[in-house]
């Protein structure tokens, strides 16, 4: 037993610590409609905490609602009715898709919730629930369409876990319109084949299944080699569909969820933002009943 311990405490000494790195596109200072998000890229940071300023009284002032602890450190907290003693610990791992600049995001909230957020970063922009090209081997004899796979959607980097969809969905893609295939919760072993979809004289071949943030989905029943209850296409509104340069990440009708801030980078940029918002007042609401001024007496 003490040999087996040995053993296991000289590979923990003897294993390289690898540290989070952040993608160079992602580092720096995120801003949305109700929040900014801060991405600090430390080499030395092994477990990096996600920094969420929420705009809080209509964006009247600004929280510090999430934040590593040395935070304090370097600027003092100011705890008050909208921004608590202490700020949560959101730890966070990032991975890329391959051979495009969609991620996913994962935040754990606590030893059993997490929350799992797939976003594609375009033009310096945020988006959220992309689609992810499908690369197949015999591209070649799919070449008059494109198969596009979705994931969980999600409403955000948020502090709270999402619940998990019972349904994502597929995109065949040809020329100006969309067939969207709908994949449900299954509770089936992952399979890799391929199935039929058909739709009057149309037939194409998409995946059985769809690996989803930890979570398999199926498009047919049981051992069926055949989608059924297939819908027509929509027409696809290119003025509504952003691609990728790499033309292998597509947002559908989606404004930004997130706008970097290219001039604005640094931790004191950020401490700047906030304090420049809270030092603000707010006008004084307007009377509720109209003020009467006192009569001016007139010459006698």
């Amino acid at each position: 037993m003490k040999k087996g311990f040995l053993v296991v405490l000289l590979i923990a000494l003897i294993s390289p610590v690898f540290s989070q790195i952040i993608p160079k596109e992602l580092d720096g200072i995120w801003e949305g409609k109700d929040r900014f998000v801060f991405f600090e890229n430390a080499a030395d940071d092994e477990n990096p905490e996600l920094v969420i300023i929420l705009k809080t009284y209509y964006g009247w002032y600004y929280d510090r609602a999430a934040e590593p602890l040395d935070y304090k450190e370097k600027e003092a907290r100011t705890p008050n009715a909208a921004t608590h003693k202490e700020p949560e610990l959101i730890p966070y791992t990032i991975t890329k898709s391959n051979n495009s600049n969609a991620y996913q995001i994962n935040l754990n909230y606590s030893k059993h919730n997490q929350n799992i957020t797939s976003f594609a970063i375009i033009d310096n922009k945020i988006y959220l629930n992309p689609y992810i090209k499908i690369e197949l081997q015999d591209e070649e004899t799919r070449a008059d369409y494109t198969l596009w796979r979705s994931f969980q959607e999600s409403l955000g980097f948020l502090m709270y876990e999402q619940a998990t969809d019972q349904n994502i969905s597929l995109l065949i893609l040809k020329d100006n319109k969309y067939y969207d295939v709908r994949y449900w919760l299954t509770d089936m072993d992952y399979d890799s084949s391929f199935v039929l979809f058909k739709y009057k004289n149309e037939e194409y071949s998409v995946p059985k299944h769809l690996f989803a943030d930890g979570t398999n989905y199926s498009c047919v029943n049981g051992r069926s080699k055949k989608v059924r209850n297939t819908m027509p296409a929509f027409e696809l509104d290119k003025a509504n569909a952003i691609f990728n340069s790499e033309n292998n990440v597509l947002i559908l009708n989606q404004e930004p969820y997130l706008t970097k801030l290219t001039d604005k980078t640094t931790f004191e940029n950020l401490m700047q933002i906030i304090k420049e918002a809270n030092s603000r007042r707010k006008p004084d609401p307007e009377p509720i009943f109209p003020v009467k001024l006192p009569a001016i007496p007139s010459n006698q």
